[in-house]
Protein backbone atom coordinates (compact mmCIF):
# COMPACT_ATOMS: atom_id res chain seq x y z
CA UNK A 1 0.00 0.00 0.00
CA UNK A 2 2.93 2.52 1.13
CA UNK A 3 5.00 1.45 -2.25
CA UNK A 4 2.21 1.72 -4.34
CA UNK A 5 1.19 5.42 -3.37
CA UNK A 6 5.36 6.15 -3.33
CA UNK A 7 6.02 4.92 -6.73
CA UNK A 8 2.86 6.42 -8.10
CA UNK A 9 3.21 9.60 -6.87
CA UNK A 10 7.15 10.03 -6.97
CA UNK A 11 8.89 7.82 -9.64
CA UNK A 12 10.12 9.77 -13.10
CA UNK A 13 7.60 9.80 -16.01
CA UNK A 14 10.47 7.54 -17.97
CA UNK A 15 10.30 4.78 -15.47
CA UNK A 16 6.87 4.72 -15.37
CA UNK A 17 6.18 4.33 -19.00
CA UNK A 18 8.82 1.10 -19.58
CA UNK A 19 7.67 -2.15 -19.13
CA UNK A 20 9.20 -2.75 -15.57
CA UNK A 21 6.36 -0.49 -14.25
CA UNK A 22 3.96 -1.95 -15.77
CA UNK A 23 4.88 -5.49 -13.84
CA UNK A 24 4.86 -3.39 -11.02
CA UNK A 25 1.46 -1.79 -11.51
CA UNK A 26 -0.01 -5.14 -12.13
CA UNK A 27 1.30 -6.21 -8.55
CA UNK A 28 0.26 -3.15 -7.41
CA UNK A 29 -3.12 -3.47 -8.46
CA UNK A 30 -3.64 -6.48 -6.25
CA UNK A 31 -3.19 -4.49 -3.18
CA UNK A 32 -6.74 -2.85 -3.02
CA UNK A 33 -8.65 -6.13 -3.66
CA UNK A 34 -6.57 -7.65 -0.95
CA UNK A 35 -7.59 -4.85 1.34
CA UNK A 36 -11.02 -5.16 0.19
CA UNK A 37 -10.91 -8.63 0.81
CA UNK A 38 -9.65 -8.56 3.92
CA UNK A 39 -12.31 -6.07 5.56
CA UNK A 40 -14.76 -8.97 4.46
CA UNK A 41 -12.77 -11.85 6.57
CA UNK A 42 -12.58 -9.72 9.61
CA UNK A 43 -16.35 -8.95 9.48
CA UNK A 44 -17.34 -12.70 8.92
CA UNK A 45 -14.95 -13.74 11.82
CA UNK A 46 -16.15 -10.81 14.15
CA UNK A 47 -19.68 -11.53 13.58
CA UNK A 48 -19.45 -15.11 14.39
CA UNK A 49 -18.19 -14.28 17.72
CA UNK A 50 -21.19 -11.28 17.93
CA UNK A 51 -24.14 -12.57 16.41
CA UNK A 52 -26.04 -12.69 19.63
CA UNK A 53 -25.68 -9.49 20.39
CA UNK A 54 -25.97 -7.74 16.59
CA UNK A 55 -29.26 -9.28 16.09
CA UNK A 56 -30.30 -8.22 19.96
CA UNK A 57 -29.33 -4.86 19.07
CA UNK A 58 -26.89 -5.16 22.20
CA UNK A 59 -24.29 -2.17 22.08
CA UNK A 60 -21.60 -4.30 20.53
CA UNK A 61 -24.07 -3.22 16.92
CA UNK A 62 -24.28 0.48 17.74
CA UNK A 63 -20.59 0.73 18.24
CA UNK A 64 -20.13 -1.39 14.90
CA UNK A 65 -21.97 0.80 12.53
CA UNK A 66 -20.32 4.18 14.35
CA UNK A 67 -17.37 2.56 13.63
CA UNK A 68 -18.47 2.27 10.21
CA UNK A 69 -19.87 5.52 10.00
CA UNK A 70 -16.71 7.22 10.89
CA UNK A 71 -14.70 5.47 8.56
CA UNK A 72 -17.03 6.75 5.66
CA UNK A 73 -16.66 10.21 7.28
CA UNK A 74 -12.97 9.83 7.34
CA UNK A 75 -13.04 8.90 3.05
CA UNK A 76 -15.28 12.28 2.49
CA UNK A 77 -12.54 14.00 4.78
CA UNK A 78 -9.88 12.97 2.35
CA UNK A 79 -11.65 14.50 -0.34
CA UNK A 80 -12.49 17.50 0.71
CA UNK A 81 -11.22 19.98 -1.90
CA UNK A 82 -9.34 22.41 0.43
CA UNK A 83 -9.42 21.77 4.40
CA UNK A 84 -10.50 25.55 4.59
CA UNK A 85 -13.92 26.64 5.07
CA UNK A 86 -13.67 29.99 3.36
CA UNK A 87 -12.98 28.12 0.56
CA UNK A 88 -15.44 25.53 0.72
CA UNK A 89 -18.46 28.02 1.58
CA UNK A 90 -17.74 31.12 -1.00
CA UNK A 91 -14.53 29.61 -3.63
CA UNK A 92 -15.07 25.76 -4.45
CA UNK A 93 -16.75 25.10 -7.85
CA UNK A 94 -19.03 22.77 -9.29
CA UNK A 95 -16.26 20.40 -10.35
CA UNK A 96 -14.48 20.68 -6.37
CA UNK A 97 -17.86 19.22 -5.21
CA UNK A 98 -18.27 16.53 -7.96
CA UNK A 99 -14.50 15.00 -7.16
CA UNK A 100 -15.43 15.46 -3.47
CA UNK A 101 -18.25 13.03 -4.06
CA UNK A 102 -16.56 10.05 -5.35
CA UNK A 103 -16.27 6.69 -3.79
CA UNK A 104 -12.42 5.69 -2.92
CA UNK A 105 -11.76 3.00 -1.15
CA UNK A 106 -12.21 3.60 2.40
CA UNK A 107 -16.26 4.45 1.09
CA UNK A 108 -16.28 1.12 -0.55
CA UNK A 109 -15.37 -0.60 2.35
CA UNK A 110 -17.50 1.50 4.72
CA UNK A 111 -20.73 1.01 2.36
CA UNK A 112 -19.97 -2.85 1.89
CA UNK A 113 -20.12 -3.18 5.52
CA UNK A 114 -23.23 -1.24 6.27
CA UNK A 115 -25.18 -3.52 3.86
CA UNK A 116 -23.67 -6.41 5.40
CA UNK A 117 -24.65 -5.61 8.28
CA UNK A 118 -27.85 -4.18 7.82
CA UNK A 119 -28.84 -7.48 5.72
CA UNK A 120 -27.78 -9.60 8.81
CA UNK A 121 -30.72 -7.75 10.58
CA UNK A 122 -33.80 -7.96 8.37
CA UNK A 123 -32.47 -11.74 7.44
CA UNK A 124 -31.54 -12.65 10.67
CA UNK A 125 -29.82 -15.37 9.91
CA UNK A 126 -26.29 -16.27 9.13
CA UNK A 127 -27.24 -19.15 6.53
CA UNK A 128 -29.04 -16.93 5.18
CA UNK A 129 -27.19 -13.73 5.39
CA UNK A 130 -24.06 -15.22 3.46
CA UNK A 131 -26.12 -17.43 0.54
CA UNK A 132 -27.71 -13.73 -0.11
CA UNK A 133 -24.44 -12.42 -0.27
CA UNK A 134 -23.39 -15.59 -2.29
CA UNK A 135 -25.91 -13.98 -5.13
CA UNK A 136 -25.35 -10.41 -4.84
CA UNK A 137 -21.42 -11.15 -5.51
CA UNK A 138 -22.46 -12.92 -8.62
CA UNK A 139 -24.65 -10.12 -9.47
CA UNK A 140 -22.33 -7.06 -8.95
CA UNK A 141 -19.79 -9.01 -11.15
CA UNK A 142 -21.90 -9.71 -13.87
CA UNK A 143 -23.76 -6.52 -13.63
CA UNK A 144 -20.52 -4.15 -13.42
CA UNK A 145 -20.33 -3.52 -17.43
CA UNK A 146 -24.23 -2.85 -17.51
CA UNK A 147 -24.26 -0.11 -14.57
CA UNK A 148 -21.14 1.30 -15.78
CA UNK A 149 -23.09 2.51 -19.28
CA UNK A 150 -25.58 4.18 -17.80
CA UNK A 151 -25.46 7.72 -16.32
CA UNK A 152 -26.71 7.48 -13.08
CA UNK A 153 -26.75 11.54 -12.34
CA UNK A 154 -29.89 11.24 -14.96
CA UNK A 155 -31.71 9.30 -12.09
CA UNK A 156 -30.06 9.86 -8.62
CA UNK A 157 -28.06 12.81 -7.09
CA UNK A 158 -24.35 12.63 -7.94
CA UNK A 159 -23.33 11.82 -4.19
CA UNK A 160 -25.58 8.41 -4.71
CA UNK A 161 -24.41 7.70 -8.27
CA UNK A 162 -21.02 8.16 -7.88
CA UNK A 163 -21.20 4.51 -6.18
CA UNK A 164 -22.54 2.81 -9.05
CA UNK A 165 -19.84 3.19 -11.75
CA UNK A 166 -16.51 5.82 -12.56
CA UNK A 167 -18.78 8.50 -14.46
CA UNK A 168 -17.82 10.69 -11.79
CA UNK A 169 -13.94 10.66 -10.69
CA UNK A 170 -15.43 7.55 -8.17
CA UNK A 171 -12.27 5.33 -8.39
CA UNK A 172 -13.81 2.53 -6.35
CA UNK A 173 -17.37 2.64 -7.44
CA UNK A 174 -19.44 -0.45 -5.65
CA UNK A 175 -19.63 -2.33 -8.84
CA UNK A 176 -16.91 -4.36 -9.13
CA UNK A 177 -15.24 -3.56 -6.39
CA UNK A 178 -17.42 -4.38 -3.55
CA UNK A 179 -17.06 -8.08 -5.12
CA UNK A 180 -14.14 -8.44 -3.46
CA UNK A 181 -15.28 -7.87 -0.14
CA UNK A 182 -18.13 -10.11 -0.51
CA UNK A 183 -15.67 -12.41 -1.94
CA UNK A 184 -13.97 -12.38 1.30
CA UNK A 185 -16.89 -12.30 3.97
CA UNK A 186 -17.91 -15.85 2.06
CA UNK A 187 -14.56 -17.28 2.81
CA UNK A 188 -14.50 -15.80 6.25
CA UNK A 189 -17.83 -17.52 6.96
CA UNK A 190 -16.87 -20.69 5.01
CA UNK A 191 -13.37 -20.64 7.54
CA UNK A 192 -15.34 -20.00 11.08
CA UNK A 193 -18.35 -22.84 9.86
CA UNK A 194 -15.01 -25.19 9.20
CA UNK A 195 -13.47 -24.11 12.14
CA UNK A 196 -16.27 -24.79 14.62
CA UNK A 197 -16.92 -28.15 13.08
CA UNK A 198 -16.53 -31.54 14.74
CA UNK A 199 -13.78 -32.73 12.85
CA UNK A 200 -10.07 -31.09 13.76
CA UNK A 201 -7.97 -29.66 11.29
CA UNK A 202 -11.45 -28.43 9.05
CA UNK A 203 -10.11 -24.95 8.85
CA UNK A 204 -7.09 -26.58 6.91
CA UNK A 205 -9.17 -27.98 4.44
CA UNK A 206 -11.17 -25.04 4.22
CA UNK A 207 -8.00 -22.89 2.95
CA UNK A 208 -6.76 -25.80 0.65
CA UNK A 209 -10.53 -26.16 -1.25
CA UNK A 210 -9.95 -21.71 -1.08
CA UNK A 211 -6.99 -21.69 -2.78
CA UNK A 212 -8.36 -24.37 -5.12
CA UNK A 213 -11.10 -22.47 -6.25
CA UNK A 214 -8.98 -19.28 -6.31
CA UNK A 215 -6.92 -20.94 -9.02
CA UNK A 216 -9.90 -22.51 -10.89
CA UNK A 217 -11.28 -18.70 -10.91
CA UNK A 218 -8.25 -17.59 -12.63
CA UNK A 219 -8.19 -20.34 -15.14
CA UNK A 220 -12.24 -19.22 -15.78
CA UNK A 221 -11.49 -15.80 -15.99
CA UNK A 222 -9.16 -16.56 -19.74
CA UNK A 223 -12.11 -18.10 -21.85
CA UNK A 224 -14.64 -15.95 -19.96
CA UNK A 225 -12.72 -12.99 -21.59
CA UNK A 226 -14.26 -13.54 -25.22
CA UNK A 227 -17.59 -14.67 -23.95
CA UNK A 228 -18.41 -11.16 -22.19
CA UNK A 229 -16.69 -8.86 -24.99
CA UNK A 230 -19.47 -10.93 -27.37
CA UNK A 231 -22.46 -10.50 -24.66
CA UNK A 232 -21.61 -6.83 -23.21
CA UNK A 233 -22.61 -4.06 -26.20
CA UNK A 234 -20.30 -1.62 -23.92
CA UNK A 235 -17.16 -3.53 -23.00
CA UNK A 236 -13.80 -2.39 -21.25
CA UNK A 237 -11.33 -5.25 -20.11
CA UNK A 238 -9.20 -3.22 -17.49
CA UNK A 239 -12.36 -1.22 -15.83
CA UNK A 240 -15.45 -3.57 -16.12
CA UNK A 241 -14.66 -6.79 -17.14
CA UNK A 242 -16.35 -10.13 -15.27
CA UNK A 243 -12.89 -11.68 -16.57
CA UNK A 244 -10.29 -9.45 -14.79
CA UNK A 245 -12.21 -9.12 -11.72
CA UNK A 246 -12.40 -13.11 -11.43
CA UNK A 247 -8.70 -12.97 -12.60
CA UNK A 248 -8.07 -10.70 -9.21
CA UNK A 249 -10.01 -12.11 -6.93
CA UNK A 250 -8.71 -15.87 -7.78
CA UNK A 251 -5.31 -14.52 -6.96
CA UNK A 252 -6.39 -13.16 -4.20
CA UNK A 253 -7.68 -16.46 -3.00
CA UNK A 254 -4.62 -18.10 -3.67
CA UNK A 255 -2.35 -14.88 -1.68
CA UNK A 256 -4.56 -15.77 1.06
CA UNK A 257 -4.38 -19.64 0.51
CA UNK A 258 -0.48 -18.63 0.98
CA UNK A 259 -1.01 -16.89 4.45
CA UNK A 260 -2.51 -19.02 6.34
CA UNK A 261 -0.15 -22.19 5.56
CA UNK A 262 2.81 -19.68 6.25
CA UNK A 263 1.06 -18.82 9.45
CA UNK A 264 0.16 -22.56 10.18
CA UNK A 265 3.95 -23.38 9.84
CA UNK A 266 6.04 -20.42 11.25
CA UNK A 267 3.20 -18.68 13.25
CA UNK A 268 2.35 -15.16 13.96
CA UNK A 269 2.52 -13.48 17.17
CA UNK A 270 0.31 -10.61 18.49
CA UNK A 271 3.19 -8.63 18.80
CA UNK A 272 4.35 -8.73 14.87
CA UNK A 273 4.44 -6.64 12.38
CA UNK A 274 1.76 -7.64 9.96
CA UNK A 275 -0.76 -7.93 13.42
CA UNK A 276 0.37 -4.56 14.27
CA UNK A 277 -0.08 -3.17 10.75
CA UNK A 278 -3.73 -5.01 10.76
CA UNK A 279 -4.73 -3.86 13.92
CA UNK A 280 -3.72 0.12 12.60
CA UNK A 281 -4.71 -0.15 9.19
CA UNK A 282 -6.65 2.57 8.96
CA UNK A 283 -4.80 5.05 11.16
CA UNK A 284 -1.86 4.37 8.82
CA UNK A 285 -3.89 4.42 5.33
CA UNK A 286 -4.83 8.22 6.20
CA UNK A 287 -1.88 9.42 7.90
CA UNK A 288 0.40 8.15 4.85
CA UNK A 289 -1.72 9.76 2.34
CA UNK A 290 -1.82 12.75 4.11
CA UNK A 291 2.00 12.76 4.38
CA UNK A 292 2.37 12.66 0.58
CA UNK A 293 -0.77 14.44 -1.24
CA UNK A 294 -1.73 16.72 1.96
CA UNK A 295 -1.08 20.21 1.08
CA UNK A 296 -1.90 21.76 4.53
CA UNK A 297 1.29 24.12 4.16
CA UNK A 298 1.55 24.29 0.85
CA UNK A 299 2.50 22.52 -2.06
CA UNK A 300 2.44 18.71 -1.36
CA UNK A 301 5.23 16.65 -1.50
CA UNK A 302 3.88 14.54 -4.56
CA UNK A 303 3.55 17.91 -6.02
CA UNK A 304 6.91 19.17 -5.23
CA UNK A 305 9.12 16.10 -5.56
CA UNK A 306 6.36 14.02 -7.88
CA UNK A 307 7.80 12.82 -11.35
CA UNK A 308 11.52 12.97 -10.08
CA UNK A 309 12.65 9.66 -8.40
CA UNK A 310 14.83 6.90 -9.37
CA UNK A 311 14.10 3.10 -8.57
CA UNK A 312 16.73 3.78 -6.01
CA UNK A 313 15.02 6.77 -4.61
CA UNK A 314 11.54 5.76 -4.41
CA UNK A 315 12.93 2.54 -2.77
CA UNK A 316 14.45 4.69 -0.29
CA UNK A 317 11.50 7.13 0.61
CA UNK A 318 9.01 3.29 1.20
CA UNK A 319 11.29 2.27 3.62
CA UNK A 320 11.61 5.65 5.27
CA UNK A 321 7.89 6.27 5.10
CA UNK A 322 7.44 2.73 6.54
CA UNK A 323 9.48 3.29 8.91
CA UNK A 324 7.35 6.31 10.40
CA UNK A 325 3.87 4.32 9.73
CA UNK A 326 5.58 1.84 12.21
CA UNK A 327 6.67 4.26 15.31
CA UNK A 328 2.54 6.28 14.52
CA UNK A 329 1.20 2.24 14.60
CA UNK A 330 3.39 1.13 17.71
CA UNK A 331 2.97 4.23 19.63
CA UNK A 332 -0.76 4.98 19.03
CA UNK A 333 -1.30 0.59 19.66
CA UNK A 334 0.50 1.74 23.10
CA UNK A 335 -1.82 4.50 23.46
CA UNK A 336 -4.73 2.51 23.22
CA UNK A 337 -4.14 -0.28 25.46
CA UNK A 338 -3.30 2.71 28.19
CA UNK A 339 -5.02 4.22 30.68
CA UNK A 340 -8.38 5.63 28.85
CA UNK A 341 -8.09 8.97 29.75
CA UNK A 342 -5.34 9.47 27.91
CA UNK A 343 -6.21 8.23 24.80
CA UNK A 344 -9.32 10.62 25.42
CA UNK A 345 -7.41 13.17 25.68
CA UNK A 346 -5.23 13.04 22.78
CA UNK A 347 -8.09 12.18 20.34
CA UNK A 348 -10.01 15.56 21.65
CA UNK A 349 -6.93 17.72 21.47
CA UNK A 350 -6.15 16.37 17.87
CA UNK A 351 -9.46 16.98 16.67
CA UNK A 352 -9.71 20.54 18.35
CA UNK A 353 -6.18 21.26 16.38
CA UNK A 354 -7.68 20.09 13.05
CA UNK A 355 -11.15 22.37 13.85
CA UNK A 356 -9.32 25.38 14.51
CA UNK A 357 -7.33 24.93 11.59
CA UNK A 358 -10.21 24.47 9.33
CA UNK A 359 -12.05 27.48 10.59
CA UNK A 360 -9.13 29.88 10.56
CA UNK A 361 -5.58 28.36 9.28
CA UNK A 362 -5.53 30.19 6.55
CA UNK A 363 -5.58 33.63 8.45
CA UNK A 364 -3.11 31.98 11.00
CA UNK A 365 -0.82 31.56 8.39
CA UNK A 366 -1.48 34.72 6.23
CA UNK A 367 -0.78 36.50 10.10
CA UNK A 368 3.15 34.72 10.11
CA UNK A 369 3.93 35.89 6.73
CA UNK A 370 3.31 32.23 5.16
CA UNK A 371 1.86 31.09 2.09
CA UNK A 372 -2.13 30.45 2.34
CA UNK A 373 -2.49 26.80 2.15
CA UNK A 374 -4.44 25.70 -1.29
CA UNK A 375 -5.47 22.53 0.46
CA UNK A 376 -5.30 19.00 -0.27
CA UNK A 377 -4.57 18.01 -3.32
CA UNK A 378 -7.61 16.66 -5.08
CA UNK A 379 -8.43 12.75 -4.33
CA UNK A 380 -8.51 12.15 -8.14
CA UNK A 381 -4.89 12.89 -8.54
CA UNK A 382 -3.63 10.60 -5.84
CA UNK A 383 -5.17 6.63 -7.77
CA UNK A 384 -4.33 3.33 -6.03
CA UNK A 385 -2.35 0.79 -7.25
CA UNK A 386 -5.18 -1.08 -8.84
CA UNK A 387 -6.89 2.12 -10.93
CA UNK A 388 -3.76 3.50 -11.35
CA UNK A 389 -2.57 0.55 -13.46
CA UNK A 390 -5.74 0.13 -15.33
CA UNK A 391 -5.70 4.20 -16.01
CA UNK A 392 -2.45 4.94 -16.89
CA UNK A 393 -1.86 2.13 -19.15
CA UNK A 394 -5.41 2.54 -21.22
CA UNK A 395 -5.50 6.04 -21.02
CA UNK A 396 -8.99 5.86 -19.28
CA UNK A 397 -9.83 8.85 -16.72
CA UNK A 398 -11.62 7.34 -13.83
CA UNK A 399 -14.33 10.37 -15.01
CA UNK A 400 -14.73 8.65 -18.60
CA UNK A 401 -17.97 8.07 -19.71
CA UNK A 402 -17.31 4.93 -21.55
CA UNK A 403 -20.92 4.95 -23.57
CA UNK A 404 -19.55 7.80 -25.86
CA UNK A 405 -15.27 7.12 -25.51
CA UNK A 406 -15.77 3.57 -25.77
CA UNK A 407 -17.25 2.07 -28.76
CA UNK A 408 -18.68 -1.60 -28.57
CA UNK A 409 -16.05 -3.87 -30.20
Amino acid sequence: MIQTHVFNALLLPALTAADLFSVVRFVDGLVAPSFLFASGLAYAITTRRKLQEYLAFGWPLFRQLGRLLLILLIGYMLHIPRFNYQHLVYEAGPEAWEKFWQVDVLHCIAVSLLFLQVLLLVLRSEKRLYRTVLVVTVGVVVLTPVMWTLNWSTYLPVAIASYLNGMYYSLFPLFPWSAFLFAGALTGHYYTEARSGSRPGGENRMMRRASATGLAVILLSFPLHPLAEALYPVYDYWHVSPSFVLLRLGLVLLLCGGLFLYEQRKGVQASSLVALFGRESLIVYVTHLTLLYGNFFGDSLAHRLGGTFTYGQAIAATLLLFLLMYLLAFVWGRIKRGPAKWRVALEAAFVTIILLFFFFGSRLLAGAGGPIPPGPAPASSRPDGALTMLRDSHEITPHTRLPDDHPPR
